[in-house]
This record gives structure tokens, C-alpha cells and sequence, in this order.
């Protein structure tokens, strides 16, 4: 009709709105093509409701995982301010924009967005959108302050229950943050609860949820040592992206995961091309990685000399941290004892213990193999837990059927006690089993025995290498 009677701009308006229709029921290549053209008519004299198609489109685009998502998210907000938009228009394009920042793993700027848009809501007095901003804000601050995004994404996670929002991208978003940080505690079996939850809620929300659902998933089964599997998962997850451009932001985390995964598996050469598409920094750090599993510790140093450490954020400049570490356990330097205890320390403050035992192998060998020398604690059980599955997961050790090479088989009771043995005294043995300290040592001396070993730090090794931890 419009288009009849030469009224172009009020069919454009008309195609924004139809737009914003389908977005809204999450037909997004349609939302697109409607949305692209409306453009095409509303960005010759630019008013409200070309923000309004722009934000549409800009989040169309986040979502979808396109490339083009940080041209467009950037126009609609500079276009916003030039035109002086509403309170809840400028906040809703400042929280896509902070969208966009976090999946591109731009953490501090997706801080800096997500603050400025809770700001303005506050301003407004608009608790829905000061609600939302916040959650992204604590979404990004999780590699900060896991504790505070914790307890944010759980009463976030709450409220979309009760609200029966239990697809919408906030709570999905609220679940990765609480998945993220119960694998990082190694807490896997509620890690893999949550991320199977969002992989079946976000099926049909937009492709960019569902692909991160399913790194998440790998990252998982990684963290089980199951990296063939997790490795499935990253196929699945790239097939899900298979319309969008190689340009995209978050096909570099599919390409960073996979590296880290056929790393574990003994492969050199497939990370080190998957290297070339990676931001600077994360490129750097996973040429590092490359060197160490190739024993080439001063490349890995060179590798790591180069980055800024006053620039990093806390994960990196931990993961860093880890490697320096790693490279003095290949040199054999004589200082390694204090980087380690200084790495446990920062590990504990921070809590990221998947971070630093899927970075370096050398780390958690380290620390299996020292396990005797440091006095147990609830979150140094944990990650010596860890460490001894890293460990065992490694590929020249995934051979031979587990315990052959004993020069006879343990008993149920002794494999008990070993279970035991990298995290506990003879005390705690004694009271977790209900069996006395005599007769922990009685077992200790067969296992030793039957290990062929005359230590604890000893027996520890030789039994990851038979698969027996």
C-alpha cells in the first residue's frame, strides 16, 4: 500500500516493524532480510526509528555470531546519542553492545558497556533493564570475581525459573556463568548438569547461544579426559555456525578449544596452524603451549616475553603465570618450588583450577608428583583430584590395560587406601575408612610393595602411570 502511493519511508518503517517481529520470534535470517531493507530507506535521514531497526539488527547479527555484529552495534549506539534517544532505547543498545564485547571474550570493554548501561536503567529507575545489565555485568566480572558472579547468575537463574524464563538468553546466560565456575572448582558433575540444560533450551533461541552451549559442552568433556569427545562437540558446535562468515568473533573460540584439545592428544601440528586466527595474546599463549608439550621451554619464554603483563586480564595473566611455571618444571630450574607455590596461591585466590591444569600437563604432573609435600586442604584436594586426571588422560599413558605392571594385583582394601593417598594423612585415611592407623600403614607397605616403590611421592607416580589413579 504504502510503497503504491510513493510513501517509501512509511514501508520501510513498516518492514523494521515486521523486523522486530521475527527477531522477536526468533526467525532471524527472516528478521534480517526485513530489517537489511528497511535500512536501505531509513539510514537516508536517520531518526529514532532507524536506531530502533539498527538495535534490531545489531542484535540479530550478535546473536547469529556474525562479523558484522561490531560495526552495527557501534552505529546504532553512536547513532542513539547523536539523536539524544530514550533512557531504555540507549541502555538496551549499550547491553547488546556489552553482549557482543563478551562473546568476543573483550571482557574489560563488555565491563565498561554493561556498567554504563546499568547506570543509565538506575537513572531511569527501570529495575527490568538494571536487572539485565547487571547480570551481564556480572557475567563478564566472572573472570574477576567468581564468587560475586556466582551469586548474581544464581538469583538470576532463580528469578527466570520462577518467571517461567527459562529459555530466555538471560537465563541461559545466567547458567554458562554458574557451569563455567562450578568446571573451574571442578565441580564437573554440576558443570555438565547446567550446560546440558542450556544446550537443550538454547536449540532455536539464535545460533551464537547455541554454540556457546556447545563449547561448553566440550570444555566439560575435556575436563573429564574425554577429549575425543569434546571434540565432537566443537563440530557440532561449528556446523551450528556453518552460514556465518570465517570473520566471526566467536569462531575463534571454537579454534582456540580445539587447539587446546588436540594438543592434549599429542598433536603439535594442528594447533599451531589454529594459532593464525587467534587474537594476538590468546595466539601467543598457545604457541607457548606448542613449544612446552615440544619441550622447547625458551620458545615458550620467548613466546610469553612478549606479551604485556600490566595488560591482562586476570585469566591470562594466570594462564601466563602457568606456563612460566610449566617452563621451569621442563628446565628443571632449581626456583620452581616458588612459582608453584606462588601459582597455588593466585589459583586459590582466584579460583581457577581448569584454567591452570588444561594449560600445562607439566603443572599437574607437578603437582601429583609433590603431592606429599604440602599440607592438604579442602581446595588443594580438589585440584590434586584434578591433576591426577589431567594426568592420567595424557596420551603416552593411555595405553595398556590399568594396573598391568604390578608385580601383583591390589587388594579392594588397598585400592581404597591409594584412592587416599595424594590428599590425605594417615589420620584422615584411618577416620574416612573407620579402620585404624595400623592397619593403614599394614596396607601402605603392601601397596608400596606390590608397586615396587619405597615412597609416597613414589607410589603416587607409579600409580597414575598404571592408570590405577
Amino acid at each position: 500500500y504504502y510503497l503504491q502511493h510513493g510513501q517509501a519511508r512509511a514501508a520501510a518503517r513498516t518492514q523494521a516493524i515486521a523486523g522486530l517481529g521475527l527477531r522477536a520470534g526468533g526467525r532471524l535470517a527472516e528478521a534480517r532480510e526485513q530489517l537489511t531493507a528497511a535500512l536501505e530507506v531509513l539510514r537516508a535521514e536517520p531518526d529514532h526509528d532507524t536506531v530502533r531497526a539498527l538495535g534490531a539488527l545489531a542484535e540479530v547479527e550478535v546473536f547469529a555470531g556474525s562479523p558484522d555484529a561490531d560495526r552495527l552495534t557501534t552505529e546504532a549506539l553512536t547513532l542513539s546519542q547523536a539523536l539524544g534517544a530514550s533512557a531504555s532505547q540507549l541502555c538496551d543498545l549499550l547491553t547488546i553492545r556489552g553482549i557482543f564485547l563478551n562473546h568476543a571474550s573483550r571482557l574489560s570493554e563488555a565491563v565498561a558497556y554493561d556498567r554504563e548501561a546499568a547506570r543509565v536503567a538506575a537513572r531511569d529507575g527501570d529495575s527490568s533493564r538494571l536487572g539485565r545489565a547487571l547480570l551481564n555485568l556480572n557475567v563478564a566480572l566472572s573472570a574477576t570475581d567468581p564468587a560475586a558472579a556466582a551469586e548474581a547468575a544464581r538469583t538470576a537463574d532463580q528469578q527466570a525459573a520462577r518467571l517461567g524464563f527459562g529459555r530466555h538468553f538471560v537465563a541461559v546466560d545466567s547458567r554458562r556463568t554458574l557451569a563455567g565456575l562450578a568446571l573451574e572448582s571442578d565441580d564437573l558433575d554440576t558443570a555438565e548438569r547446567l550446560t546440558e540444560q542450556n544446550v537443550a533450551a538454547s536449540h532455536g533461541t539464535g545460533p551464537a547461544p547455541e554454540f556457546l552451549a556447545l563449547l561448553d559442552l566440550a570444555a566439560v568433556r575435556a575436563a573429564r579426559g574425554q577429549a575425543r569427545r569434546a571434540l565432537e562437540a566443537v563440530t557440532t558446535a561449528r556446523s551450528v555456525l556453518a552460514g556465518v562468515s570465517s570473520g566471526s568473533v566467536l569462531l575463534a573460540r571454537a579454534d582456540e578449544l580445539e587447539a587446546g584439545l588436540r594438543l592434549s592428544l599429542g598433536d603439535l601440528q594442528s594447533p599451531a596452524e589454529l594459532a593464525a586466527s587467534l587474537p594476538a595474546v590468546p595466539r601467543q599463549l598457545l604457541l607457548a603451549r606448542v613449544a612446552l608439550a615440544a619441550g622447547n621451554h625458551e620458545a615458550a619464554l620467548d613466546r610469553l616475553g612478549q606479551l604485556d603483563l600490566g595488560s591482562l586480564p586476570p585469566r591470562q595473566a594466570l594462564l601466563r603465570q602457568t606456563l612460566v611455571t610449566a617452563a621451569a618444571i621442563v628446565r628443571g630450574d632449581p626456583a620452581v618450588a616458588g612459582l608453584a607455590a606462588d601459582l597455588l596461591e593466585v589459583t586459590r585466590r582466584l579460583g581457577f583450577c581448569a584454567t591452570v591444569l588444561a594449560a600445562a600437563p607439566q603443572v599437574a604432573g607437578y603437582l601429583v608428583e609433590h603431592s606429599t609435600q604440602v599440607r592438604p586442604d579442602p581446595f588443594l584436594a580438589r585440584l590434586i583430584a584434578a591433576a591426577l586426571r589431567v594426568r592420567s588422560a595424557q596420551p603416552e599413558r593411555a595405553t595398556g590395560a590399568p594396573g598391568s605392571g604390578l608385580a601383583a594385583s591390589l587388594t579392594d582394601a588397598e585400592m581404597r587406601v591409594l584412592k587416599l593417598l595424594p590428599t590425605s594423612t594417615y589420620v584422615q585415611m584411618a577416620d574416612t575408612l573407620y579402620i585404624s592407623r595400623n592397619t593403614v600403614k599394614t596396607h601402605l607397605r603392601s601397596i608400596y610393595h606390590k608397586l615396587l616403590v619405597a615412597s609416597r611421592s613414589e607410589a603416587i607416580e607409579r600409580a597414575v602411570d598404571l592408570r590405577l589413579l
